[in-house]
């Protein structure tokens, strides 16, 4: 503000270079020294310097008059700070003259103060018309401006790649731009006075109508929503959508939405994940069959070369030297080593306990393992945990599975926790461990960059079931990894059309 003002006060100030400025100086000192002609008659030159004489016209009433004509005159030439100045010269002049020569100082001091008085009010009078003048061509130019951003907002509204419309609180359409024609199908002249729901789904209606209080609430909705839409031929597209509440004089008006079709998109998404979950699918059952392998083959003969080693050495132990009984006593010892390890990686491929008694107890048994194998102290924390699709269970015991064995490998901790908790929509898993911890990097593509390819698996297996994972770690303060994914598996969107299509056939 002081800035401002400074340069709004050298705007104002009188320049040297005005003329209006040496016309006044040289009228001022004129005037002044015929003002004190009594003080002056001694020199030479001054002393018969005298304006009323000149003009032959009564004294010191017309010189006050000349002041009055002089202060109006730099008030209109060089605004209020000029007129200021020349105001308080002149007052000084006048003042002096009255209290130290004048000889009726009654009369001369009332024709100081009035010539004074009439000077500040014209001055203020002329100051204030010119702010006025320049308040007018500030409205003005602010009433032509917004007139401009008016036109350029419609222009920018009607021709918006994204649909836009306006509807009041009863959802009737007020307003629409060229995109939602393309979107709904319906002309701008029939979508004006149209309800919303008349081109909603009836499953969005209830998402609809959680904005609405949300907003109404004074919620913030920063981030944008999907929900189906019904074009004027019946068919179905996928919308993405942003919506503000318009507020006038506090009350609540209407409703702007933003909307952008993104069926397209949306099918590619879910062709995508479509195929990943095959792969994910298929991928589970190769483990399914090399554990069912390693347990029905490579570990029973791995078993039956140890009862053979066995009952080999307990017929000939008497007849062999020590070293070989020894040799043999080893190679038992291996083989049944072998035999535990091949039982272990059956297990971890595909252990039986998740498909027979779901995911906590295969947390609570992958604990287990884990503590017998590193010494970690693992404390398991679960909430009742509902019936799961069998795609996202398996998702969070891979997950947990995962993130165990990093515990045991890099982490270099003594205590973990791995905790479960649920909502009505969604599934919580944190595991966390005071272990040596590591740098975040910014984007998930970093991580497999850093060779941290678990924790690029682990992520990519919650995106497949609609969830995420989120990282908090730093040196020396060991880790926590935190996945949310929905209670109920998605369906690709267009599924349900595709269901009801095949049901009314």
């Amino acid at each position: 503000m002081g800035i401002d003002n400074s340069r709004r006060f050298r705007r104002k100030a009188p320049r040297l270079g005005n003329p209006h400025f040496w016309i006044i100086t040289v009228l001022f000192v004129f005037l002044t020294i015929s003002h004190f002609t009594e003080v002056l008659s001694h020199l030479p030159f001054l002393g018969h310097i005298s304006m009323p004489a000149a003009l032959e016209l009564s004294r010191h009433s017309l010189e006050r008059l000349l002041y009055l004509l002089l202060m109006l005159y730099a008030g209109w030439a060089l605004g209020l700070i000029g007129g200021v100045v020349l105001w308080t010269s002149s007052a000084a002049a006048m003042l002096l003259r009255t209290f130290i020569i004048s000889p009726n100082f009654r009369d001369a001091l009332m024709e100081s103060l009035a010539s004074l008085a009439v000077g500040a009010l014209a001055i203020t009078l002329m100051a204030t018309y010119r702010q006025n003048q320049r308040q007018q061509r500030k409205l003005e130019k602010a009433i032509r401006d917004g007139e401009l951003a008016r036109r350029n907002y419609e222009e920018l509204f009607a021709n918006a790649s994204d649909a836009i419309w306006v509807h009041d609180m009863e959802g009737k359409i007020t307003l629409a731009n060229k995109a939602c024609e393309k979107l709904t199908g319906y002309p701008i002249s029939e979508l004006t006075g149209k309800n919303v729901r008349d081109f909603i789904a009836m499953e969005a209606l209830p998402l609809t109508r959680e904005v609405k209080d949300r907003l109404l609430r004074g919620e913030a909705m920063d981030q944008r929503y999907e929900r189906r839409l019904i074009k004027k031929d019946g068919s179905e597209a996928i919308i993405q959508l942003s919506t503000r509440l318009i507020v006038s004089d506090g009350e609540p008006q209407a409703f702007q939405h933003l909307a952008r079709d993104i069926t397209e998109e949306r099918r590619l998404q879910d062709n995508l994940q479509f195929y990943l979950r095959q792969v994910l699918q298929a991928q589970e059952e190769e483990r399914k069959r090399l554990a069912r392998e390693l347990h029905d083959d490579a570990s029973q003969q791995t078993l039956l070369l140890t009862h053979g080693i066995d009952n080999l050495a307990s017929r000939i132990e008497k007849y062999l030297p020590e070293e070989l009984r020894d040799d043999l006593g080893r190679l038992h010892g291996l083989s049944q080593q072998t035999y535990d390890s091949i039982k272990r990686y059956a297990q971890a491929l595909r252990p039986r306990i998740l498909d027979d008694l779901g995911l906590v107890p295969a947390i609570k048994w992958l604990a287990q393992e884990v503590h017998e194998l590193s010494g970690i102290e693992i404390e398991v924390q679960t909430d009742t945990i509902p019936p799961l699709a069998p795609e996202i269970q398996l998702v969070l015991f891979r997950i947990v599975q995962e993130a165990l064995n990093n515990i045991h490998r890099h982490s270099r901790a003594s205590e973990a926790t791995v905790q479960v908790q649920c909502t009505d929509n969604e599934i919580n898993v944190t595991i966390t461990d005071n272990g040596k911890g590591f740098e975040i990097p910014k984007q998930l593509s970093d991580f497999t960059r850093r060779g941290m390819l678990g924790l690029t698996g682990m992520a990519e297996r919650a995106q497949l079931v609609g969830g995420h994972l989120d990282v908090r770690s730093g040196e020396g303060k060991g880790t926590e990894l935190r996945v949310t994914v929905p209670t109920r598996l998605y369906t690709p969107a267009g599924s349900q059309s595709e269901q009801r299509q095949k049901a009314s056939d």
